[in-house]
């Protein structure tokens, strides 16, 4: 099966840290390989085969406080990002 690539711009900014996080998170879904973070660009990419997988990567994304760029989080569903640092390519909170 033929691949897709997905770049993926979040709300907030994260840190290395959470980066890494995310990274871990997501290549815990089946079929979602190559999983970069770039926390200077705020930039999650990463490859899938089926639209289930990025549909999955996504809800993750939002699960961990980081939505995509544009996607908003109904308040009572809000989990603040588990690191505080806000800064964006920095390496600690």
């Amino acid at each position: 099966m033929k691949k897709s690539l997905a770049r993926i711009i979040v709300e907030p900014g994260f840190c290395m840290d959470c980066g890494s996080e995310m990274v871990k998170e997501l290549m815990g879904i089946d079929d979602i390989t190559n999983v970069f973070a770039y926390p200077m660009e705020s930039l999650v990419v990463f490859q899938f085969i089926k639209a289930n997988e990025l549909s999955l990567a996504l809800n993750k994304l939002m699960e961990m406080g980081h939505p995509p760029t544009g996607d908003t989080i109904k308040e009572e569903n809000y989990v603040p990002p588990l690191c505080r640092c806000n800064g964006m390519g920095s390496n600690a909170a």
